[in-house]
């Protein structure tokens, strides 16, 4: 067996500080602490909510694969305690966490002073779990003890009981949880009866308990503990900045090197002496962190709708929906995105097919035209060099009806290149974007705008994506809209696919031009972007529409791209080219006039269009037809309402988008 190194013992004098990873089952966190632990001066113990009732009495496999009673870790760590790993001392410990630390007890441990009998019991709970991590922080010579325990109860019982107690809420999408819960065949291969199988239940009563448990994990905010929120996707997708962020959110220093058995996607994990949980804890060496999404076709679709529904509030809290949430102020960052669309676990993890294949990261080219924003593009520039993806990125920068500026190269390193040329097709966007075309070489391709930038994560989890879903041909992703006088509003993708009918009746943000990447022979099959568009007005829409008619078209849901709105475009067409440009788009996509809401969305753009020009009576005309269509659309009130007052129009396409619409 595998010998686990400690580090120097040495005597601590203050009381324990724990890492406590609450949330559901089956959400990946047995792999979280040992990832966590293997970060010096942290030790991962498992859960410890198991060691009196069921590692201790039934002598169960230390994460090192030694029986407990034969650890010599554990062994070490009861020799500091005064009563060692009798009997006795666990059965009281196991009464103790049954009368203070149970899910009933939440309400009264959230009340004011705790006095009495309960108190009392509380304070001996504390007392001896505080103890026993003091034990392993003297043995292991670190800081910080990492409990997988869960229970949010838990948590607040050691908080309320004195304890410094630190919390990652840990969560993982409802639907993928409940599909885990009700598979009845993971052993608990730490059992040595050889027939323990780990907790199962069905998907309603699984959604019922992931409700509660996220509910009562907010709880503990409230009642003054520190919390830092992962979303397992997050982790796996990106688990170097996933940790370190959430770590630095709890006030713990991460060393030099301390994340060093991190590397893009994998994670190296050696022996532990953690206890309990998932059977991923007996796997040693480099893993390979992927998505599961099985529950997409194992889950029958009604019962997906169940578990969705039941766990709607937190849904909700969670701001997973198709609107958008303004906030003064937003930051993107692994640990604290609160989008969960990605169902994605580790393929150590018992909920997951294994499979022995290092996935390729292959090439993509990046298409970014150019005009007259020097200081802009180079933000979008640094966007793209500093994505988190393990594989090369290609970046193509076209300046469009203006010089070459050679020096944007100069951010050009190692797995990214920058590549700078002049548009040499059609004038426009249309035409830089297919110069950029013919200079990619990339599997994928992947659209930027130069006034827009991405998050880190955006590629390595849309390529992620297109790895899950095979017969996805492009994708887009949620966005964070950057509006005037500092205001920004996050988008969420709506549904993980979008159909051809879904963007007659709508443009859909989500497939923004700055979200976009396509599969190389996407353009093989759709054609390439309309340089004969008027204006070249709306060359995205119109190609994704084509994309739509050959091939699936997804969306990452969370946001992974700034989409400024606080400017003007060059390639918008002015008021007086957009009607005419819509009119053109109308009729190269007939099917638009034969869908009532989609034909009813751009006959009250054109109503727009045309009060800005002053052209009141063709305006009045288009913005009854529309509303002759669809009398729900917003645009036709949006265009009456400049009609009638002649105000700014850009302070009415500023009201529309933060109803989630456009007006051009």
């Amino acid at each position: 067996m595998a010998e686990v190194s400690t580090s120097t013992r040495r005597t601590r004098t203050t009381g324990p500080t724990v890492i406590y990873i609450a949330g559901s089952g089956r959400s990946g966190s047995t792999l979280l602490e040992r990832t966590l632990g293997a970060i010096p001066g942290l030790v991962n113990v498992g859960e410890l909510l198991d060691l009196p009732r069921r590692v201790v009495p039934g002598d169960e496999l230390c994460g090192c694969g030694e029986l407990f009673s034969a650890c010599p870790f554990w062994t070490a760590v009861g020799d500091r305690l005064p009563d060692g790993w009798s009997a006795e001392s666990m059965a009281q410990l196991h009464l103790l966490q049954t009368q203070v630390a149970r899910q009933r007890f939440i309400p009264r441990l959230l009340a004011g002073p705790l006095t009495g009998p309960f108190g009392d019991r509380l304070a001996a709970y504390a007392a001896q779990y505080a103890k026993i991590c003091s034990a392993v922080l003297a043995e292991s010579g670190a800081e910080y003890v990492v409990d997988a325990s869960k229970w949010p109860s838990l948590a607040l019982a050691l908080h309320r009981g004195g304890i410094d107690v630190r919390v990652i809420h840990l969560v993982r999408d409802v639907r993928g949880v409940s599909h885990s819960l009700s598979r009845d065949d993971i052993e608990r291969p730490q059992s040595q009866g050889g027939s323990d199988l780990m907790f199962t239940n069905v998907p309603a009563s699984g959604a019922a308990r992931w409700l509660a448990t996220q509910s009562e994990v907010d709880l503990l905010a409230a009642r003054g503990l520190k919390v830092a929120r992962v979303r397992y996707g997050d982790f796996v997708t990106d688990p170097a900045a996933t940790v370190g962020t959430a770590l630095r959110q709890l006030a713990v220093t991460v060393p030099p090197a301390g994340l060093d058995h991190l590397d893009g996607t994998a994670v190296t994990l050696g022996p532990s002496h953690g206890l309990s949980g998932n059977p991923s804890r007996f796997r040693h060496g480099r893993t390979e962190l992927r998505a599961d999404t099985r529950w997409r076709s194992e889950m029958p679709r009604r019962d997906q709708l169940l578990v969705n529904a039941i766990g709607l509030p937190q849904v909700i809290h969670f701001n997973v929906g198709g609107r958008p949430a303004t906030a003064p102020s937003l930051t993107s960052s692994p640990a604290t995105s609160s989008a969960l669309q990605e169902n994605v676990m580790p393929a150590s993890d018992p909920d997951h097919t294994e499979r022995t294949d290092v996935p390729v990261h292959p090439l993509v080219s990046v298409v970014l035209p150019t005009r007259g924003r020097p200081e802009l593009v180079r933000d979008a520039i640094a966007s793209v060099v500093e994505q988190t993806y393990a594989g090369d990125i290609e970046l193509i920068v076209i300046h469009d009806q203006e010089e070459e500026d050679p020096d944007l190269a100069a951010s050009a390193r190692e797995g990214r290149s920058i590549l700078v040329v002049s548009n040499t097709h059609s004038p426009g966007l249309a035409g830089a974007r297919n110069t950029g075309l013919d200079r990619a070489n990339g599997a994928f391709i992947a659209t930027l705008d130069d006034d827009d930038a991405w998050h880190p994560t955006k590629i390595a989890k849309q390529v992620q994506r297109f790895d899950e879903d095979p017969d996805v041909i492009a994708l887009g992703a949620g966005i964070r809209l950057i509006l005037p006088e500092g205001q920004s509003a996050l988008w969420f993708g709506r549904d993980e696919h979008v159909s051809y009918e879904m963007l007659l009746r709508n443009r859909v943000k989500e497939l923004h031009s700055s979200t976009l990447i396509m599969r190389s022979d996407a353009f093989a099959k759709a054609g390439r972007y309309d340089e004969g568009l008027p204006n070249g007005y709306a060359e995205d829409y119109d190609f994704v529409l084509r994309l739509a008619r050959v091939g699936r078209v997804g969306v990452v849901r969370e946001p992974l791209a700034d989409i400024r709105k606080d400017g003007q475009s060059y390639y918008r067409g002015r008021a007086a080219n957009t009607a005419p440009a819509l009119e053109h788009f109308l009729g190269k996509h007939p099917d638009i006039a034969a869908d009532r809401r989609g034909h009813a969305r751009m006959l009250g753009q054109m109503a727009f269009a045309r009060s800005c020009t002053g052209d009141r009576g063709t305006a009045v005309r288009y913005a009854a037809r529309s509303v002759s269509r669809w009398p729900l659309s917003p645009h036709a009130y949006i265009a009456v309402g400049h009609l009638v007052t002649g105000a700014d129009p850009a302070r009415f396409a500023q009201l529309a988008r933060r109803f989630g619409r456009g007006m051009a």
